[in-house]
């Protein structure tokens, strides 16, 4: 199984684990040209992470995951709700031959799903696990 391995410095110590600071970079934002260029994006991401280790804050730290969770955060982000917009949407239509009426309820079948997905926060937590690691390990 493939690793993915991002560098950040721990940013809060709880009693339930740390929060890690990343930085994300696109492919974009390591180009030379990126000054004459506007696709160049870095975001900060902050990830948290169960723990019993003892880090303290501004402490360099690794974190680790595995590829497969990347493929199952894209299915549960753009792939099942781009199902249920084309499904709604197809369904609405064809039943109702109303386009402006299968448009409304597609678009409106995201919310119900992003509500869901965020009160399965928990279950979701325990499905992208992230590992710790000190940079000098």
């Amino acid at each position: 199984m493939e690793k993915i391995e991002h560098k950040g410095i721990v940013d809060e110590v709880t009693d339930r684990g740390v929060k890690v600071k990343i930085v994300s970079l696109s492919a974009c934002a390591g180009c030379h040209a990126k000054g004459a260029c506007t696709m160049a994006d870095m975001q900060e991401k902050e990830i948290d992470i169960a723990t019993t280790s003892n880090y303290k804050t501004g402490d360099q730290v690794k974190i680790v995951g595995y590829g497969n969770q990347g493929l199952k955060a894209a299915w549960w982000a753009y792939v099942l709700p781009m199902v249920l917009v084309i499904a709604v949407l197809s369904i609405t239509f064809i039943l109702t031959d109303n386009e402006g009426l299968a448009g409304l309820l597609s678009l409106l079948v995201l919310v119900p799903y992003y509500f869901i997905i965020k009160k399965a926060d928990n279950s979701m937590k325990k499905k992208f696990q992230f590992t710790i690691k000190s940079i000098n390990e």
